[in-house]
């Protein structure tokens, strides 16, 4: 896989997520410190892609939904 390729997976929100369900399931295959903060980290970088995308997506939809009810 290209570098620039690696980054990118390495750092998006399922990754995170997906490392840390294999984490937390016991999976043998789950990836270990090796590689980027997100995979090392996996519950964590969860919780923080979950609450970066409620801050940026939630007061966007409240607006959305306040503009439509008028």
């Amino acid at each position: 896989m290209p570098a620039w390729l690696r980054t990118i997976s390495d750092w998006n929100p399922v990754s995170a997520l997906v490392a840390a369900l294999r984490h937390l399931l016991g999976s043998a295959q789950a990836p270990g410190g090796a590689g980027a903060w997100t995979l090392s980290h996996p519950e964590l970088a969860s919780l923080l892609w979950a609450a970066l995308l409620l801050a940026l997506f939630l007061p966007l939809s409240v607006r959305r939904y306040a503009s439509a009810r008028r």
